[in-house]
């Protein structure tokens, strides 16, 4: 049972991360927004979407431990390990690649941005992009593993 409630703790997480990614992908997507638009439009978004950063330590910490729980299973082990590292990818590309950029667009003034802010922009962008393929990738994995119908899987 706490098995399967740890599962559980870690596809929730994960799904809740993932589909933030993914709606950032959706709505946030730079490409046809004015200078003023995109800055005040990321300043909003850095501000209420930090708790997504607890949403997804959660999920690695939950797939984790669903990993260790499930070590006898090679199968499930396997795929736990696989969402494990495309989260822990996920979390690297945030703290070293989208926050660096978020600490500079926080700052920006709405009106006059930087010289160099479609580079900025357009990098930021391409983690953000890494980061959605890697937390969908983990919670394919996550959802493939709870597909599984084994009698050491449950």
């Amino acid at each position: 049972m706490a098995r399967r409630i740890v599962l559980f703790a870690s596809l929730f997480f994960v799904a809740l991360a993932s589909g933030g990614a993914f709606v950032v992908y959706l709505a946030y997507n730079p490409a046809n927004m004015s200078q003023a638009f995109y800055v005040e439009t990321m300043q909003h978004a850095i501000h209420v979407m930090l708790p997504l950063g607890v949403v997804l330590n959660l999920g690695l910490f939950f797939t984790i431990v669903s990993a260790v729980l499930a070590r006898r299973d090679r199968l499930s082990f396997y795929l736990l390990i696989a969402a494990s590292i495309c989260i822990i990818a996920a979390v690297l590309v945030t703290i070293f690649g989208n926050w660096p950029i978020n600490n500079q667009i926080i700052t920006w003034a709405i009106n006059s941005p930087p010289p160099d802010w479609t580079e900025l922009r357009d990098e930021w962008w391409r983690f953000h992009v890494a980061r959605a393929v890697m937390l969908i990738a983990a919670l394919s994995f996550l959802i493939l593993r709870a597909l599984l119908r084994r009698g050491t899987a449950t």
